[in-house]
């Protein structure tokens, strides 16, 4: 494109607006706040900034945020980014795929148009779900919208619609790929969903049970965080395990928890309380409801065991610093265990809908909130096994779970693998569908190789029919360098000799545990 052309159609866009029926789902329409050129810049080509906003039917819902980065040297294809957390925040589109490998180039630099939207508020919390139409937007339409209004643009801006067009996303961004795929399969061709929050409403429930047992005495420091962590590994994989431990099918070690019950008269940190083991036990137990929620479920699994002392694990997401307080603070404290805090927010806000409500004594089967729980699972989770639309139209799903994630537990993505398996047949799925197992990886894949192209995997395969195999590689470079391979559920990485660290002394075996679906106590 030369300058001239550019110039133009930057000048096009200047403060234009979209008109509501461009969009599928109800708004006020869209418009353009910001047009900027941005040079070349490092790894970054030369590309045009737009940033804009979504107007909300109504007034009192916040708009949805959103950005657009169009490339000069467009390759055709559009990249809708995913967020994280309560979102609350606009991507900006120029960093790379999450799991990437370091020296891949962006996105952006491989000339893919990139978008993403703040989904409907700002602030990385759930205030925003006291309003019917922000948690919509939360739960899907702002996905919609936003990729409506970046089609719109780009249409505007080259003359055209993408050829191909992609969704990525980690944790919440995870989730919103398989809500793509679910709601609007016509709309994307490929979708990388890594350790989604698949079933958001029932996670948020087993964190918010999850305080209630820290409260009641079973916190823990980390000292004994360790302490557990080191028992099991030595009982269920030796003195000397493979990759420091990360590979233990610890879902089929039968390691006993009282093996560390403190004695009478000693609660120091060489054991554990009884109440720490019953919160340890808890947190592996599913939350079983006595109703159904979307698509019929009715449970939330256990998080597994295993590595709970490695960084980004207890300390960070199950533990926090220090025990929940007595009596919670109103609003959307940030203190304390995440996933604790998260579904406190989520309580107070979905839910019950007061932010001084004190979430220790929720329960669920109270008739008084029953109801509700259901109509915001209807809205939020992404648990809709019916994959068939967008297998019918050649879309491809990447799906990938971290084993070590306490963020959210692993098996909720496994378990709803499948659903899907169960509802079209092994069969179809192979054709549309792969789910990778990464041992030892934590919400955001440290500790653990499992760094791979996904993008390029995923458009190989949309593009060019090259099935994702178990030929692929996973990386690790920090701290250490090594290797293993990408292994489909519900194959493992298995030892076969040579250099640990290489991906070549390993082979894809299933796993018992993965096979059991089950969690040791």
């Amino acid at each position: 494109m030369d300058q001239a052309t550019l110039e133009r159609r930057c000048a096009a866009l200047e403060g234009q607006r979209i008109p509501p029926d461009a969009i599928a789902l109800p708004t006020r329409g869209a418009r353009l706040t910001v047009v900027e050129r941005v040079p070349a810049s490092g790894t970054l080509p030369q590309y045009v900034r737009v940033e804009g906003i979504i107007e909300s039917v109504d007034p009192h819902a916040p708009p949805i945020r959103f950005r657009i980065n169009l490339p000069l040297d467009w390759n055709g294809r559009a990249l809708h980014v995913g967020g994280g957390g309560y979102n609350g925040f606009v991507p900006t589109g120029t960093d790379p795929v999450p799991a990437a490998l370091p020296d891949s180039p962006v996105p952006l630099a491989q000339g893919y148009c990139t978008f993403g939207s703040d989904s409907g508020h700002q602030g990385m919390n759930a205030a925003f779900a006291a309003n019917d139409e922000a948690l919509e937007n939360f739960g899907y339409a702002a996905l919609k919208k936003t990729r409506d209004v970046a089609i719109t643009v780009m249409r505007w801006f080259y003359d055209g619609a993408p050829e191909r067009t992609y969704f990525a996303g980690l944790s919440q961004g995870g989730r919103e790929g398989l809500t793509v795929a679910q709601r609007f399969p016509e709309d994307y061709d490929g979708v990388l969903s890594i350790v989604p929050v698949v079933n958001f409403t029932l996670l948020q429930l087993a964190g918010n049970r999850f305080g209630q047992a820290l409260r009641a005495g079973g916190w823990m420091e980390p000292e004994r965080i360790r302490l557990l962590a080191q028992a099991q590994r030595a009982f269920c994989g030796g003195t000397a395990p493979v990759l420091d431990g990360l590979l233990i099918d610890y879902a089929a070690c039968p390691f006993d928890l009282t093996a560390l019950r403190c004695p009478p008269g000693k609660e120091d940190a060489a054991c554990l309380t009884a109440a720490q083991i019953a919160a340890v036990q808890l947190f592996r137990s599913p939350l079983e409801l006595g109703f159904p929620l979307a698509h019929g479920v009715t449970s939330y699994p256990g998080w597994p065991s295993g590595n709970e002392d490695l960084p980004g694990g207890w300390e960070l997401w199950v533990m926090g610093s220090a025990p929940p307080p007595a009596v919670q603070p109103p609003g959307v404290d940030p203190g304390g265990s995440i996933i604790v805090n998260f579904g406190a927010q989520f309580v107070r806000y979905a839910i019950v809908r007061d932010p001084t409500y004190q979430t220790y004594a929720f329960d669920p089967e109270d008739p008084r909130w029953q109801e509700r729980i259901v109509t915001v699972s209807q809205v939020v989770d992404s648990t809709d096994p019916d994959l068939s639309r967008f297998a019918a139209r050649g879309g491809k799903l990447n799906l990938v779970e971290y084993m070590a994630d306490y963020a959210q537990s692993p098996d909720a993505g496994i378990e709803y693998f499948r659903r899907v398996v169960a509802t079209l047949g092994r069969e179809t799925v192979d054709s549309f569908a792969r789910l990778y197992i990464v041992p030892g990886a934590n919400h955001g894949g440290g500790n653990a190789p499992s760094r791979l192209d996904w993008l390029t995997v995923l458009s190989d395969w949309v593009e060019r029919g090259r099935a994702p195999g178990e030929d692929l590689v996973l990386h690790q470079t920090e701290p250490v360098r090594r290797s293993l391979p990408a292994c489909r559920y519900p194959n493992w990485p298995i030892y076969v000799g040579g250099d640990p660290n290489d991906a070549r002394s390993y082979v894809c075996r299933p796993a018992p545990g993965l096979l059991r679906g089950g969690n040791s106590s």
